[in-house]
């Protein structure tokens, strides 16, 4: 025998005619080694093939061949077996789940892992927390303070648009993967699955970690409230028949407009209502407070005074008050308070010190020293690659910041989420399991990484507004523009495989009604109750959602693959 493939074929199935092929149901051919032969629907062929068989066993099959499966005999023959495909099973659903860690590279086997890998896995999860931590406190934030004092809008405002944009990021990304490569629920699924954690969870952060009880204007909180059902509401409807069809998509983008709108013109509203109701304000010398508690909302005239407080010198103050001034949602104050706050704008100016660089060895003692050498390499990459605002020359180059800070804020929510998938699976925890409880936090980390420098600023409003206008964006923005595009492209409507999202949209409208709820009756006040009672909540909610999603009490989620 040479050494070329001897291949002779014995046919078990009794082989007709190609002209009466179809009286027998032959519909697909199989080719084996040159030699054609038809394959019978829903039953296997089988074959025995003498001589050795190629290295690649898959040569012997057809595209639409569904499985294959040899074995040598005793008497030296080799029987091939192939599954034929049906058109339509290709994609007919599976009977299970695909793993989350599937959408993921994998850097690590699963056994490597079980013997330590997982360990590195871990220390990368921590060092992007972290990255987003120094993100959004040395350079976000910073660049929104401009942005409220170069555009003259409110700190809410900002937080509902600009920082909430950033913080959203992430989501978006997952949907436009979701929409237009893997084509599934997974944006849809990703945006709903934080969704309750940011309405409890991040705000519980928020009012936990302040120094004090946090003042919140009831009327910014109502208006981000009510948008954020309005938007949640309107989800459910476009959904429930489970397709997203052209002027649905369009609907949220309407929406998403008319929100910004609501947002930017909110100050011309408000004039338009104080006219109406002979609201006029007298002429008093200029530096402008909140309506109510002046004697906490002093603080935020002032520009946000936490972490950062040295890196703003006089001149952005001032210009931060001419535009809320500007802005007309302030009261003026007595002349003797514009003479104070002058002499602060002054203090602040000569108290003003630029950040010290990533080469700076620092002072303090052997734990600052080694802090510093386990984060140089971030503070390294971020110095390199953001402008930095809070620098003078820097100081006009903040949409710029603000780009690379959200680009690094989606960079580091994706490893975080990379990695903790990759930890879940290997200690056993279920995806669905992992979707309510890590990867939603790890998805909403900018977020809770914001409010919990905003709380401790005591800019209530804006961290807030950040929170809820997150969640709006999410829906309006992340979900509504790529299906938009999408349907557009491709002129067909987009399925919405799973039936049960809807219901867990519809929850969300529960989570804000009793958030707001709670917050009322704490007289409008982030404060150390409100966060223990979030928390209960959250817990109770996880306990809830986990008993639905492990089918405790009726089967929900199809056993992983």
């Amino acid at each position: 025998m040479s050494n070329s493939i001897a291949v002779t074929i014995v046919v078990i199935l009794a082989l007709a005619p190609s002209d009466n092929a179809a009286n027998l149901g032959f519909t697909r051919l199989l080719n084996v080694s040159g030699a054609v032969y038809p394959l019978v629907d829903g039953n296997s062929f089988v074959a025995s093939v003498s001589g050795k068989l190629p290295k690649n066993i898959s040569q012997l099959a057809d595209p639409d061949v569904a499985s294959i499966i040899y074995e040598t005999l005793e008497n030296g023959t080799t029987e091939v077996t192939t599954s034929a495909l049906e058109d339509d099973s290709k994609s007919a659903p599976k009977n299970c789940s695909p793993r989350s860690i599937e959408e993921f590279p994998e850097v690590f086997t699963f056994e490597e892992r079980r013997h330590g890998a997982v360990v590195l896995h871990a220390f990368f999860g921590l060092y992007c927390f972290i990255l987003t931590a120094f993100v959004c406190n040395d350079y976000l934030l910073p660049a929104l303070d401009i942005i409220c004092a170069r555009l003259k809008i409110s700190s809410d405002v900002a937080g509902a648009t600009f920082l909430a944009t950033a913080s959203c990021f992430p989501e978006l990304f997952v949907n436009v993967v979701g929409t237009f490569l893997t084509e599934s629920d997974l944006g849809v699924g990703t945006v709903m699955g934080g969704a309750v954690f940011n309405t409890f969870a991040t705000p519980a952060c928020g009012a936990l970690s302040a120094i004090h009880a946090i003042p919140l204007e009831w009327r910014i909180l109502t208006r981000d409230s009510i948008i954020y059902v309005i938007s949640v509401v309107v989800l459910v409807i476009v959904m429930w028949d489970g397709y997203i069809v052209l002027y649905e998509a369009i609907i949220l983008m309407v929406l998403f407009a008319s929100y910004l709108m609501i947002l930017f013109c909110g100050k011309w509203f408000a004039r338009w209502y104080n006219k109406l109701t002979h609201l006029c304000t007298g002429n008093h010398n200029t530096v402008f407070a909140k309506t109510e508690t002046p004697k906490h909302k002093e603080e935020n005239q002032s520009m946000p005074d936490g972490l950062y407080r040295p890196y703003f010198h006089g001149e952005l103050v001032a210009e931060y008050r001419k535009s809320l001034r500007s802005n007309g949602s302030r009261k003026p104050m007595p002349s003797a308070n514009g003479v104070e706050a002058q002499k602060q704008v002054e203090q602040a100016d000569e108290e003003y010190t630029e950040p010290d660089t990533p080469f700076v060895w620092p002072s303090g003692n052997t734990l600052a020293k080694i802090w510093f050498c386990f984060v140089w390499p971030l503070k390294l990459i971020l110095f390199v690659t953001i402008p930095d605002s809070r620098y003078k020359r820097w100081r006009n180059w903040y949409l710029l910041t603000f780009v690379m800070c959200v680009i690094w804020i989606a960079i580091s929510s994706y490893l975080s989420s990379w990695m903790t998938t990759v930890i879940g699976d290997t200690i056993g925890i279920p995806d669905s399991v992992m979707g309510i409880t890590f990867l939603a936090a790890g998805g909403n980390m900018p977020e809770l990484v914001s409010i919990v420098i905003l709380s401790r600023q005591g800019n209530g409003d804006m961290a807030m507004s950040n929170t809820l206008g997150a969640n709006t964006l999410d829906i309006l923005l992340c979900l509504g523009l790529p299906w938009l595009i999408k349907i557009i492209k491709d002129k067909e409507d987009i399925k919405i495989v799973s039936g049960a999202l809807r219901y867990s949209v519809l929850s969300i409208v529960v989570c804000v009604i009793a958030f707001y709820s709670v917050t009322a009756l704490c007289k409008y006040r982030l404060n150390k109750k409100v966060g223990v009672i979030c928390l209960i909540l959250y817990v109770i909610f996880l306990v809830f959602a986990l008993l639905f999603e492990l089918n405790v009490f009726y089967r929900v989620n199809l056993p992983m693959c």
